[in-house]
């Protein structure tokens, strides 16, 4: 049937979540938070070319291309993440040329040289918590084995020369910050919860069976990653303003973003909590009325509704922090507590302690969703004006 169909989903098309994006935060900003990447590949270039030039005309040594190598591997998303990459390259070199440089002087240069030092490379690798991609350590040890203590030195100056370079190309020369990239996933995440919410809704509002509630189950449960990814963007814009200039500003916001982040990660756990209890009905979990015996009143339907548009006004105000934004949250969450009372004087109506305990668990799951979003709520921050 075609609302098994459409509830099934797991998700929508990449253009339609595109369209929804540039919908909810205007094309200007939607089009100045997707430029992000520029930047970073700029930075990126010009440190490479840099490190080139200096290896090759000012230091004159015979691989240049090590320099720029030591650039890209430094470059992080933020200027502090560049330092700590810097200090991890070079202290991995440093101790790679000495190890490999003491093992030949104990046992000599042969297969098992090699052998302890990738096994004891990689092992200090993870105990001093390097990155995994981060063979620094080993493939230096194995160089200066097999082509000498002046090769390792030289590779050595490299990888100091790309780090210096890369840090201070990503300090001083449009440094990355990630407050607005925040800002945006965070805005993208309430949007895709709002729209979870209204597709809910109008499944209720219609017939709906287990495929349906299925999928908004296996739909609220992805979202769970997509805000680890927002939380995760949302650590980042801190991150990316320390060892940068000019941060006052953008620091200003981070208590917001912080806020969002919090709020949406508890509104997660109960959208996920009202998917669940319906897909309990509609498998009629623990003798529970099943949808197609007793539906649910139209009142939860409009209920579901009214939280759908004050998420969307939630996300909307990450990014425009706009009094029209604030009104429209204002005027929803209104309309959703006016809902939720219709729908629990139904439900209750209804009768039987069975039946109620999923009724009420849907209504405090909805009265909680509310209580997060409000302006007088525990993240009030995140829709300050």
């Amino acid at each position: 049937m075609a609302m098994a169909v459409r509830g099934a989903g797991r998700g929508r098309h990449p253009a339609v979540a595109l369209l929804r994006r540039v919908r909810a935060h205007g094309v200007w900003k939607w089009v100045a938070r997707e430029r992000g990447a520029a930047p970073t590949a700029l930075r990126a270039t010009a440190g490479c070319l840099i490190a080139w030039g200096l290896a090759q005309y000012v230091f004159h040594v015979k691989m240049p291309i090590l320099a720029p190598v030591g650039v890209l591997m430094t470059t992080a998303a933020t200027a502090y993440g560049t330092a700590v990459r810097a200090l991890q390259q070079v202290g991995a070199a440093v101790l790679g040329f000495g190890a490999a440089f003491a093992l030949v002087a104990l046992i000599g240069n042969g297969f098992a040289a090699m052998a302890v030092l990738v096994f004891l490379g990689l092992v200090v690798s993870r105990l001093v918590r390097l990155p995994a991609q981060n063979v620094q350590l080993p493939v230096t040890a194995l160089l200066v084995l097999t082509m000498g203590s002046g090769y390792g030195l030289a590779r050595f100056l490299d990888v100091v020369l790309g780090a210096a370079v890369g840090l201070v190309v990503n300090i001083l020369f449009w440094p990355p910050r990630h407050v607005e990239r925040a800002a945006a996933d965070l805005a993208d995440a309430a949007e895709e919860l709002a729209v979870l919410l209204d597709d809910m809704a109008g499944g209720v509002r219609d017939t709906w069976d287990h495929a349906d509630s299925r999928g908004w189950l296996d739909r609220a449960r992805d979202l769970t990653l997509t805000l680890t990814e927002a939380r995760e963007s949302a650590e980042e814009a801190e991150e990316s303003l320390k060892l940068t200039p000019a941060r006052r500003r953008l620091a200003r916001r981070l208590p917001r973003i912080s806020a969002a982040a919090a709020g949406l990660d508890h509104v997660t756990q109960q959208v996920r909590g009202i998917a669940r209890a319906l897909n309990d009905m509609a498998v009629g979990e623990r003798g529970l009325p099943r949808p197609d015996q007793h539906p649910l009143p139209p009142s939860f339907a409009d209920l579901l509704t009214a939280l759908s548009r004050a998420l969307a006004a939630f996300g909307r105000m990450q990014i425009r922090h706009g009094r029209k934004d604030l009104a429209r949250l204002r005027e929803a969450l209104e309309q959703a507590a006016y809902r939720q009372r219709v729908a629990e004087r139904e439900l209750r109506a209804r009768g039987g302690e069975r039946t109620w305990s999923v009724y009420g668990a849907l209504l405090d799951d909805c009265a909680r969703l509310r209580y997060e979003l409000g302006p007088e709520g525990p993240h009030r921050k995140a829709i300050s004006v």
